[in-house]
């Protein structure tokens, strides 16, 4: 018999449930955590609201029709649709009273949530159509079933299970932003440029005229398209070469640095530090053999 935790309004069916959870320390501290997952069939049309609550919440549509309201804005949610939201803005969710939906969510939080979710609005409106609708839902399934437990190696099997639902949401943004940016093609060949030729020394003048783009075009595109800039593309496979050659070459600093487009070893150095707060000798000295 269920107790009176569990137990549902009459508008929810009988196999309707949810697990609740309570983080221990250590996985407030590192993990990401569930705070609540369940899975919900409905009779009839219900409303959930809330506001200013520290979590962030995935909900998959798995049937019937409803509407998120979230930061002002009205998104009409079939099956096969998801939302994923940031709980501390107000929002709502309704059913439809003719169609009503079937549910499966978690609310969760912790290590980089906020990060993750950041990056989801910046690219993605927080209502859509995800493409691998099936393993998304296995790995909710997942998360409800393991979360009937409560301890550590529940909140360490969940924090993977989230990180694979995230990472699942983040690649499928990406995936649809690049096949729908018009500038796709063009990007693509800059990029493959740069990958061939990183060593060498050229302007952004140079690849605006190579490209027939201007240089302010370009810069903005790149960086929109692939998160980074021209320059800082350029620095990483750098550093990424001279890594390498300071690992398992026996390069001077001076040779590496010209090998890699830095042209001195005072420059290399400068970048490193900038990178990875060391300096190419120290590097070669950590992760010699």
């Amino acid at each position: 018999m269920k107790n009176y935790f569990d137990k549902f309004p009459d508008s929810y069916l009988e196999s309707s449930r949810r697990r609740i959870q309570t983080p221990s320390a250590f996985a407030r501290s590192a993990f990401f955590y569930v705070q609540e997952t369940g899975y919900l069939k409905l009779r009839e049309s219900h409303v959930a609201s809330r506001k200013n609550l520290e979590s962030y919440l995935v909900v998959l549509v798995l049937s019937g029709s409803g509407v998120l309201m979230y930061d002002g804005t009205i998104y009409e949610l079939h099956k096969g649709s998801c939302f994923f939201i940031d709980c501390m803005v107000p929002y709502y969710h309704q059913s439809s009273e003719t169609d009503p939906w079937e549910l499966i969510w978690v609310h969760f939080n912790g290590s980089s949530s906020r990060e993750y979710y950041q990056y989801f609005a910046a690219n993605s409106a927080p209502a859509f159509l995800p493409s691998d609708f099936d393993t998304l839902r296995q790995k909710l399934d997942g998360l409800l079933e393991l979360n009937e437990n409560s301890d550590f190696q529940t909140e360490i099997n969940s924090a993977r299970l989230i990180v694979d639902i995230l990472s699942i949401l983040l690649q499928d943004i990406t995936e649809s932003r690049e096949e729908k940016y018009p500038g796709r093609l063009k990007m693509t060949e800059v990029k493959k440029y740069l990958d061939e030729h990183y060593t060498e020394k050229f302007s952004l003048d140079e690849l605006s005229e190579r490209f027939f783009i201007s240089k302010y075009h370009l810069s903005r595109e790149f960086h929109q398209y692939y998160g980074t800039t021209l320059n800082q593309y350029v620095i990483s496979r750098r550093l990424t070469r001279a890594k390498k050659l300071l690992r398992f070459s026996v390069l001077t600093l001076d040779e590496i640095a010209r090998s890699c487009g830095f042209y001195d070893a005072s420059y290399l150095n400068r970048q490193f530090k900038n990178s990875e707060g060391i300096t190419a000798s120290e590097f070669r000295k950590k992760w010699k053999n």
